[in-house]
């Protein structure tokens, strides 16, 4: 086994995504099944990634001699009740085996099994560099597709064809969202930071907001809103301009199908003035965010930016510099089949994002219902004002 990554696999961070999944009843030791499944439906997981530091902007997927206990492990805490990481903090869910940055002995993919005396949970991860969240998180579901049907006839297989994210002949636009500037930090000790975790429904949130405009999404409305709330109590100056990094899934739009396994999510930068985040309403800037997006969210776009990449001659970062900075970065997880992941009786009572502390950085994930959970991540002080302006609303 030896491909080359894609464009758009290597301009992707170099850490895990990681979730755990809290089931409330027990489930049946996972090895043999599960490396039997990613053997048959995504063996690329077995391989690992190496680089060229002559090439920027490269990567490519080899074999690799993992040992089976870095994929899968596993603990038993038979005198703990589920009920304890059902209603825990999610501080309190450090339950990974590795931490968020891979190294050169970590696999792509791991899967921790903790059975407690009344449930199971799941703690997995995967390289972000391998595939983004819609490949990861069809993964999981397929597995546990496999493992209730137990018929392989019933799984869809992935298209693992890299060659498909095809650049086009030239750069078409200003791709703001890139930069081969790295970004260098002067401070020699971090901040303190926190992580709020609050629950909304679409409607609950358009109602407090006073949102009128029909033609605007649940996604564009929470961008709008925090990004005013947020860089408002930042105080960044009226003359500053802030960016907003976004990933959005491009499968669609590229015509490759929902089935691709890899990256195909593309980083978008939003700019707002702030004097606008200062005197505009939110409904007036989920309209500017509604409308900004239309326009990146099309083929010649996509592969432009892939374009772009492509005649890079310096390795390439994203632009928005959204720790300890003046702008934002939303990951949008919600459409995700994070609640279809159902090993026999039933989904997750819970999903939940392993402990950390971040600044810049509001991530959406799914729930049970039809509402979001937001977990968002600022400096300490930012984080008890922007809280105090939520319960207020």
């Amino acid at each position: 086994m030896s491909e080359d990554l894609s464009l758009n696999d290597v301009v992707m961070p170099k850490c895990y995504t990681r979730i755990s999944f809290v089931f409330d009843y027990k489930i049946d030791d996972l090895e043999k099944r599960l490396f039997e499944f990613l053997k048959k439906f995504c063996p690329s997981v077995f391989g690992k990634i190496v680089y060229d530091e002559n090439k920027p902007n490269y990567g490519q997927l080899v074999e690799s001699t993992y040992d089976s206990s870095q994929i899968f492990s596993r603990t038993d805490q038979p005198d703990i009740p589920i009920s304890n990481y059902i209603n825990c903090s999610f501080q309190e869910l450090d339950v990974h085996p590795y931490s968020a940055i891979p190294t050169d002995s970590t696999p792509l993919f791991f899967l921790h099994q903790i059975n407690v005396r009344d449930g199971t949970l799941l703690a997995v991860g995967m390289h972000h560099q391998l595939s983004d969240g819609r490949g990861f998180f069809t993964l999981l579901e397929r597995f546990s597709n496999w493992i209730r049907y137990k018929d392989d006839m019933k799984i869809t297989p992935f298209n693992f064809d890299r060659s498909l994210l095809k650049p086009a002949t030239d750069v078409l636009y200003e791709h703001t969202e890139y930069t081969t500037q790295a970004r260098k930090y002067p401070f020699t000790e971090l901040p303190t930071m926190e992580v709020i975790v609050k629950i909304f429904t679409k409607q609950e949130l358009f109602d407090k907001l006073k949102i009128t405009a029909t033609h605007v999404s649940f996604n564009d409305v929470l961008v709008a809103w925090l990004t005013q709330a947020i860089s408002q109590i930042r105080q960044i100056p009226s003359n500053e301009t802030i960016k907003v990094g976004m990933a959005n899934d491009g499968r669609s739009e590229l015509g490759i199908g929902l089935d691709y396994f890899g990256n195909c999510n593309f980083y978008f930068a939003l700019q707002f003035q702030m004097v606008d985040l200062l005197n505009k309403s939110v409904n007036e800037l989920a309209e500017q965010v509604n409308n900004d997006k239309k326009q990146r969210m099309t083929k010649d776009y996509m592969t432009s930016a892939l374009a772009w990449l492509k005649q890079a001659s310096q390795p390439v970062h994203p632009s928005f510099q959204a720790f300890l900075g003046k702008d934002l970065a939303f990951t949008n997880w919600s459409r995700f089949p994070l609640y279809q992941v159902d090993f026999g009786h039933g989904p997750p009572r819970r999903v939940a994002l392993p402990p950390a502390r971040w600044d810049g950085l509001i991530l959406v994930l799914p729930t049970e219902t039809n509402a979001v959970e937001l977990y968002i991540g600022l400096k300490q002080d930012h984080a008890y004002e922007l809280l105090q302006r939520i319960d207020a609303l």
